[in-house]
């Protein structure tokens, strides 16, 4: 029995990465985040992430965003403005855990003359309005600068804060600082 719901858990997965159009893993010394996003039509992009952190705890996630060039005609830069769905579950202090829906986007810059070379970031924030639970409030940002080693590869540095307010315990930093990472596009 054993078994089978194994060969079921990877065959889920592998059909999962095959349609996924994009994988990202990033690491540091204490955290590493996995996500996986796949691309809709109409410019439609939904993704699944899980941020885990070896003191402070893990965040899973579901996005849906509204994508595209940021201007008409060529343009380097893409933006996307969306929602994520997060269940944020602290170890410090009270361990306490909450979701929260932060709104928020992200912008991606290729630059022409250099195309290998794409910086970009996000921003994403849930007020106590939008937070439930025992969360108060969340806020994430990040920013990256990448290099395209293969076409539809990237190696990247980036620099990233994840917060949240709890009831119990004011602010849980779950992480700040910097991080390596992989990009795939399949």
């Amino acid at each position: 029995m054993v078994r089978w719901l194994l060969l079921a858990g990877i065959l889920s997965l592998s059909s999962f990465a095959v349609a996924a159009s994009e994988i990202d893993l990033n690491v540091n010394n204490e955290a590493v985040r996995v996500t996986a996003a796949v691309e809709l039509r109409n410019e439609l992009l939904i993704d699944g992430s899980y941020f885990y952190h070896d003191d402070r705890g893990d965040v899973f996630g579901a996005g849906f965003h509204v994508t595209g060039p940021f201007t008409a005609g060529v343009n380097a830069l893409r933006a996307g403005l969306g929602v994520r769905l997060l269940r944020v579950d602290s170890d410090v202090a009270g361990r306490d855990s909450g979701t929260v829906l932060p709104i928020g986007g992200f912008v991606n810059y290729r630059f022409p003359g250099y195309n290998r070379f794409s910086i970009g970031g996000s921003i994403y924030y849930s007020p106590d309005v939008l937070s439930f639970g025992d969360t108060r409030r969340y806020s994430e940002y990040n920013a990256w600068a990448a290099y395209s080693v293969v076409r539809r590869g990237q190696v990247y540095l980036g620099v990233r804060s994840i917060k949240s307010d709890f009831e119990r315990s004011p602010e849980v930093t779950f992480d700040t600082g910097m991080h390596v990472g992989l990009r795939l596009q399949f």
